[in-house]
């Protein structure tokens, strides 16, 4: 009996990577990741795309350096 449990798991195993099974776990996105600056955001007013770190945030939305 043992020994069908252990062939079975076996063979479970070996179809598993035979699919190119990986197992990984979701990972956490850092929020410093997410606001280093290289991020593109859209001016509210014109539409013009430019990154975080030159958009002027005001009242909850992005703006360019000419609307703000």
């Amino acid at each position: 009996m043992i020994l069908k449990i252990i062939l079975f798991g076996a063979l479970i195993y070996f179809l598993y990577k035979a699919f190119g099974g990986e197992f990984k776990l979701p990972q956490k996105k850092d929020k410093k990741a997410d606001e280093d600056g290289d991020t593109l955001v859209e001016c509210s007013k014109c539409g013009v795309f430019i990154t975080k770190k030159e958009a002027i945030f005001k009242a909850g939305k992005y703006y360019c350096d000419e609307c703000a």
